[in-house]
């Protein structure tokens, strides 16, 4: 079989039509994904920045999930502080209660006051979240990485808040069992430096609560940027697309009329060089 000889409008429509077929590929995988650029090859430069956004969104993902965490932390401590700090108020008004007292209004107020601060210690320890005891005694201390780039850090639970990290002794053995109303003076002198040291830790805690929620809204912030960077980099536009595809179709359908014009002119010629030799 011979070659098939094409003319110059023929071969130009054909090549016109696998164009707008490579084209038409294009923009269907680009409505599909919503994106326009895929691989390198569509764009190298926009390819890696956007691909650079992304991974940068998604360490970001990580450290909102961290602070978020910590901040759990940080509220559980800040929760037992405060009923540390209202068991710590019951303890002096027990203290106070006992002065001027008969002996074994004493011993009983003695007795009440140390079960009251046994419970300062188990309290402590299970004002936790994640494992992390903020409170405790040990403290668990708890580094929470909050920048990126930065590598900036904020650091949790630095002041133990038992009984005996807040100063408070017990009665039995520290506060001659409430013998006296020194003794008393003594255990109350004690509670009143408790009951700062708690105020204090929960100043601190409310402002590492206040700036972790204040990384928390600035790393969404920032990632929200930064994913409409990336969308701004790779995404396609959607209308965009949509009329390119119409625009397309309108090409191939000009450009297979037009193959047909001239394959039916070219056949009319050859019909009419045929019949013209015919008659010689």
């Amino acid at each position: 079989m011979g070659d098939v000889s094409l003319s110059k409008g023929v071969r130009a429509n054909l090549l016109q039509l696998q164009r707008s077929e490579a084209l038409r590929n294009q923009v269907t995988e680009r409505l599909a994904t919503g994106r326009r650029v895929n691989r390198v090859a569509d764009d190298p430069q926009d390819f890696y920045a956007a691909r650079a956004a992304a991974n940068r969104v998604g360490d970001l993902f990580d450290i909102k999930s961290g602070i978020s965490q910590a901040l759990s932390s940080a509220e559980t401590a800040q929760v037992g502080l405060d009923a540390v700090g209202d068991l710590t108020r019951q303890l002096q008004g027990i203290a106070t209660a006992a002065r001027g007292g008969t002996a074994e209004q004493r011993q009983a107020a003695a007795e009440q006051f140390d079960q009251i601060r046994a419970q300062i210690d188990s309290l402590a320890a299970d004002a936790s979240y994640g494992g992390n005891a903020l409170i405790n005694d040990p403290v668990d201390s708890q580094s929470v990485p909050v920048g990126d780039v930065s590598d900036a850090e904020i650091v949790l639970g630095d002041t133990a808040s038992s009984a005996g990290a807040l100063g408070i002794g017990s009665a039995a053995g520290d506060y001659n069992g409430f013998a006296s109303d020194a003794d008393i003076d003594a255990a109350l002198n004690d509670l009143a430096g408790a009951t700062a040291q708690v105020r204090s830790s929960g100043g601190r805690f409310g402002s590492d609560i206040a700036a972790l929620n204040t990384r928390e809204t600035f790393t969404d912030n920032l990632s929200q940027t930064l994913q409409a960077a990336e969308t701004k980099l790779a995404g396609a536009d959607l209308n965009e697309e949509a009329a390119r595809r119409v625009a397309l179709e309108l090409q191939d359908r000009f450009a297979m009329a037009g193959t047909r014009f001239a394959v039916r002119t070219e056949s009319l010629v050859a019909n009419l060089l045929g019949s013209g030799g015919g008659g010689r």
